[in-house]
C-alpha cells in the first residue's frame, strides 16, 4: 500500500493527538479513584456513627424500662422494717362512737372494735415441698380508744385478769396475744396445730352470723351457753372430701397439779381441781358453691370451786347447727344452739336454746345492709327468755376500708339480765356491770374499719 504525503501527514497528526491525550485521561482516572476512596471513607464513618447511635438508643431504652419498673414496684422497706420471707403482718383497726342505754341513763362512749374486734397479728409460713408446710400465728387484741390489750375469754382463762387467770405456773395471766396463738403443720393428710385457738363449734357459729361476731351481733346470747376458745389445746382439721370436712379439738384444761376435784378451790392457781377446764369440741361441715352447712359439739368442765355434794366442776355441753346460703342478691344465715350446764351431785344448772335468723344484702358494690333476729329460750324454771334485734349498714370506701352504723337491743323478762355485745369484744354492760333486771339495753354504733 502506498502512502501519500497527505495521508502520512494525517497519521502523524493523529498519533501526536493520542500521545497528548494519554496523560490527560490518566489524570481523570486518578481523580475518580480518589473521589471514590473519599466517599467510601465517609460512608464507613457514617456507618460507625449510626451503629453508635443505635447502641446509645438501646441503652437509653434499658434505662427507661428499669426506671419504669422501679416506679411501678412498691417502695422497698427500710432495713429496720424488712420482713423475712413467709412472714406477714396483718390486722384490723376499728373505732367509733357508741350512744347506748344500759339502765343507768344514756351514755356516749368512744369505743374500739364496734364493727370488728381490733387486732394486730403476725403469721409465718415455711414450705418444705410435697404439700408440707409449717406455720405459726400470734394475734393480739388492740383497744384503739386507750391503747390497751383486749381480753378474749376461753374455756379456762380471761386474759387481762391477772394471775387469777393464769393457766400455767410460769405465766402472769395477762395475755399479750389474747386472741390466738398457735404453731402447726399442714399437709395432704390434714392440719394440726397446738396452742390457743377457736373451738370448732365457735368457728361455724361465726360463719353463720351476718355480723361475723361484731357490730349488732347476737353472739352474747349464744356465748352464755357455749365457749369460743380453747387454751392448752391441740386442733386437727381433716382434708376436704367432696365438700365435707371434720374439725376436732382437745384442751388439757388448767393442767393443775392436783389429784382431787372435791374441796379444791379453782380458777386461781395451778393446784385447783384436777380436771378443771378439760374438754373437747368437734364439727362436721359441708361446703358446695353458695351453700354452707355445719354441725358442732362442745363438752368441757368449767372453772370453779368444787364443793360437796358436787364431785366435779360444772360440765358444759353444747350442740349446734349452722347454715348459710348466698343468693347473690342476698345471703341468709341461720344458727341453732342447745346449751346445758350440769354438775355431778348437784344436777342441771343451765338449759338454754339460742337461735337466730339473719341476712346481708349488698347493693351497687359499696353498700351492704345487715339484719339479725335472735331468741334465747330459757328452759329452766326461771324462764328468763330474751329477744335480740340487730340492724346494720356499711359503706365501702375500698375493699379493705368501710364506714358503718349499727343498732342493737335485747329484751329481758322474769328477772333476766342478758345484754348485747356492742361490737366485736362484747363491751356492752351486763348484769355484772350494773344492768338492771328486765331492762332492754340499746346501742347505736357509728364508726370506721380499716383492714390490713
Amino acid at each position: 500500500m502506498r502512502h501519500t504525503p497527505a495521508s502520512l501527514a494525517v497519521t502523524a497528526s493523529l498519533m501526536a493527538l493520542a500521545a497528548a491525550a494519554t496523560p490527560a485521561m490518566a489524570d481523570v482516572t486518578d481523580e475518580l479513584r480518589a473521589e471514590l476512596a473519599a466517599q467510601r471513607s465517609r460512608l464507613e464513618e457514617l456507618e460507625k456513627k449510626l451503629a453508635a447511635a443505635s447502641a446509645a438508643q438501646a441503652e437509653t431504652a434499658k434505662v427507661v424500662a428499669k426506671v419504669e419498673k422501679s416506679a411501678a414496684a412498691p417502695a422497698p422497706a427500710s432495713k429496720g422494717l424488712s420482713m423475712p420471707s413467709g412472714l406477714t403482718i396483718y390486722g384490723i383497726a376499728d373505732a367509733g362512737v357508741e350512744y347506748g342505754d344500759y339502765g343507768q341513763g344514756h351514755k356516749v362512749r368512744v369505743q374500739s372494735g364496734l364493727g370488728s374486734a381490733s387486732r394486730l397479728g403476725f403469721k409465718g409460713e415455711r414450705n418444705f415441698g410435697d404439700d408440707l408446710q409449717a406455720y405459726f400465728q400470734l394475734e393480739a387484741g388492740i383497744s384503739f380508744d386507750n391503747g390497751q390489750n383486749t381480753g378474749h375469754s376461753s374455756n379456762i382463762s380471761n386474759p387481762g385478769q391477772g394471775a387469777a387467770s393464769s393457766s400455767a405456773p410460769n405465766t402472769t395471766g395477762v395475755a399479750i396475744f389474747s386472741r390466738n396463738t398457735f404453731v402447726g403443720l399442714r399437709g395432704r393428710y390434714g392440719d394440726i396445730r397446738f396452742g390457743r385457738d377457736y373451738a370448732p363449734i365457735y368457728s361455724i357459729t361465726s360463719a353463720s352470723d351476718p355480723f361475723t361476731i361484731g357490730g349488732a351481733t347476737a353472739f352474747r346470747l349464744w356465748s352464755s351457753a357455749a365457749a369460743s376458745r380453747f387454751d392448752n389445746g391441740v386442733f386437727y382439721a381433716s382434708p376436704v372430701f367432696g365438700g365435707f370436712q371434720a374439725n376436732v379439738a382437745y384442751s388439757a384444761g388448767m393442767e393443775n397439779n392436783s389429784r382431787s376435784n372435791v374441796g379444791v378451790t379453782g380458777s386461781t392457781t395451778s393446784t385447783g381441781p384436777k380436771d378443771e377446764g378439760k374438754g373437747g369440741s368437734a364439727t362436721l361441715t359441708y361446703k358446695n358453691g353458695d351453700l354452707f352447712v355445719g354441725a358442732g359439739y362442745l363438752n368441757f368442765l368449767r372453772q370453779g370451786t368444787v364443793t360437796a355434794p358436787a364431785t366435779e366442776d360444772v360440765r358444759r355441753t353444747a350442740r349446734n347447727l349452722a347454715a348459710t346460703y348466698d343468693f347473690k342478691v342476698a345471703k341468709v344465715y341461720a344458727q341453732y344452739l342447745i346449751g346445758e350446764d350440769k354438775q355431778d351431785g348437784v344436777g342441771k344448772k343451765l338449759d338454754r336454746r339460742v337461735w337466730w335468723l339473719g341476712a346481708s344484702v349488698p347493693f351497687r358494690d359499696v353498700h351492704t345492709f345487715r339484719a339479725v333476729y335472735s331468741h334465747l329460750d330459757d328452759r329452766m324454771s326461771t324462764d328468763r327468755d330474751s329477744d335480740h334485734y340487730g340492724l346494720g349498714y356499711e359503706y365501702a370506701l375500698d375493699k379493705q376500708t368501710d364506714l358503718y352504723v349499727y343498732y342493737a337491743q335485747v329484751s329481758n323478762k322474769n328477772g333476766g339480765k342478758n345484754s348485747l355485745c356492742a361490737g366485736g369484744t362484747c363491751q356492752g354492760f351486763d348484769g355484772d356491770t350494773n344492768l338492771p333486771a328486765n331492762f332492754t339495753p340499746k346501742s347505736l354504733m357509728l364508726g370506721g374499719r380499716y383492714r390490713f
